[in-house]
C-alpha cells in the first residue's frame, strides 16, 4: 500500500513527505528527551558523544551511499536492458529486409504487435507492480511467433539462408532480454536493507539526542538538518528502488522510436496493417 503511494505521485511529493516525517518525528523526539534528561548533565559528554557519534555517522553514510549506489546501478541496467530489447527488434525489421516481400512485412508486422503489447499492456503492468504472469503472456505469445516466422522460412538463396541466420540470432537475443527485462523490472531493495537503514537513523537520532548543547533552539536545528539530509538520500533511494516505477524511471521510448523508424523505413503499412488483421 505504501509503496503504491510512492509511485503514484511526484518524485517532489514524495521528498517532501518522507522529509517531512523523519524530521518531524526526530524533533519530536528529542523534545520528549529533553523533558526526560536535562541537557546540562550532558553537556560534560558532549566531546565523547561526538567522537562516536562520528564513528557511527561515518559508517551509517558509508551503508546509505552504498544502497543509493546499488540501486542506481540496478536501474542504469534496467534501461540497458529495456533498450537491448528494442534493438533486437530493430535488427529484425532491418534484417528481414532480404527476405521475400510477404515474409518481410509479415515479420514486421509481428514486431509492431509486440511493441504495441509492450508499450500498451506490460509498461503499465510493469508501473503498477503487476508482475503475474498473464500480464506477459501476449507479449511472449508474439514473441513465439517471431521465432516461428523465421524458422519456417525457406530460404531459396544463400543470400536469404544468411539473412535467415542473422534473424534467429536476432529474435534469440530477444527472448533473453525480454527475460532480462521482466525479471528486472520485479527487482527492489530487499525488506532487510530496508529495515537496516531504518534502525541506523534511529540509532543516529539518539547519537544527536545525547549531545548537551548551551542551545537547545541550536540542538534542535541540528538535529532538523542532520535528519532532513538523510531523508533526502532516503527519497532517492525510493525513487530508484523500482526501476519500471515512479517519475524516476525506465520508459518506453527505445520501443515506439523503434516501431516510428520501422514505419520511416518501410511505410506505415506496416503498423497499419497488423490494427487491421
Amino acid at each position: 500500500m505504501l509503496n503504491d503511494w510512492f509511485y503514484s505521485h511526484s518524485s517532489w511529493t514524495v521528498m517532501f513527505a518522507v522529509c517531512s516525517v523523519i524530521v518531524g518525528l526526530s524533533l519530536a523526539g528529542l523534545y520528549g528527551f529533553n523533558r526526560l534528561v536535562d541537557p546540562e548533565k550532558r553537556e560534560p559528554d558532549t566531546s565523547m558523544v561526538g567522537l562516536s557519534y562520528a564513528l557511527a555517522g561515518g559508517i551509517y553514510a558509508i551503508v546509505i551511499s552504498f544502497v543509493a549506489v546499488g540501486v542506481y546501478e540496478s536501474l542504469d541496467k534496467a534501461d540497458g536492458i529495456a533498450s537491448a530489447e528494442a534493438n533486437s527488434l530493430n535488427a529484425i525489421m532491418f534484417d528481414s529486409a532480404g527476405l521475400p516481400a510477404d515474409s518481410a512485412l509479415n515479420l514486421r508486422r509481428t514486431v509492431h504487435g509486440y511493441i504495441d503489447v509492450v508499450t500498451k499492456k506490460e509498461w503499465p503492468s510493469q508501473q503498477a507492480f503487476h508482475m503475474e504472469d498473464s500480464n506477459f503472456e501476449a507479449g511472449w505469445a508474439l514473441a513465439r511467433q517471431l521465432s516461428d516466422e523465421i524458422v519456417r522460412f525457406q530460404p531459396a538463396t544463400q543470400g536469404q539462408e544468411t539473412v535467415k541466420a542473422e534473424l534467429l540470432g536476432d529474435v534469440t537475443e530477444l527472448f533473453s532480454e525480454r527475460h532480462e527485462r521482466i525479471l528486472a523490472a520485479g527487482e527492489h531493495l530487499p525488506d532487510a536493507i530496508w529495515q537496516a537503514m531504518i534502525f541506523g537513523l534511529l540509532l543516529i537520532a539518539v547519537y544527536v539526542y545525547l549531545f548537551g548543547p548551551h542551545s537547545f533552539k541550536m540542538h534542535m536545528a541540528v538535529t532538523g538538518l542532520t535528519m532532513f539530509t538523510i531523508g533526502l538520500v532516503f527519497s532517492l533511494i525510493i525513487a530508484m528502488d523500482y526501476p519500471f516505477r515512479g517519475d524516476v524511471s525506465v520508459d518506453d521510448e527505445a520501443y515506439t522510436s523503434t516501431a516510428e523508424l520501422g514505419d520511416a523505413l518501410f511505410g506505415s503499412s506496416t503498423s497499419a496493417d497488423h490494427t487491421q488483421r
